[in-house]
């Protein structure tokens, strides 16, 4: 298992998320190719060399704001993972999410 694979690019964390794994067996932005095929900061990230958008100077950038401000909630949880992520570090902030969706 991939030490990083349940961070999304964006901030989305992928161990929380139903699909993740069970329902669609997504695999998790980093090793999907079609459940995120249109997904834009993907291409982006993955192409920049970035673990995750954060590492980007452009952070946040029009296709971030864009959509971490499009209304849905997981959406903006995803700006404020990034901002703790980059606040505290990878490491930490995985740890926390591991912890906080043990029993989920």
């Amino acid at each position: 298992m991939e030490k990083y694979e349940k961070l999304s690019l964006c901030g989305i964390y992928c161990g929380g998320c139903k699909n993740y794994k069970k329902n669609m067996n997504c695999m998790g932005c980093r090793d999907e190719k079609e459940l995120v095929s249109d997904c834009p900061t993907r291409a982006c990230c993955i192409n920049r060399g970035f673990l995750y958008c954060g590492e980007c100077e452009e952070f946040p950038c029009n296709e971030l704001n864009r959509f971490y401000n499009d209304g849905v909630q997981l959406h903006r949880l995803a700006y404020l993972n990034m901002l703790k992520i980059r606040e505290n570090g990878v490491e930490k902030w995985l740890a926390e999410q591991e912890r906080e969706h043990a029993f989920k």
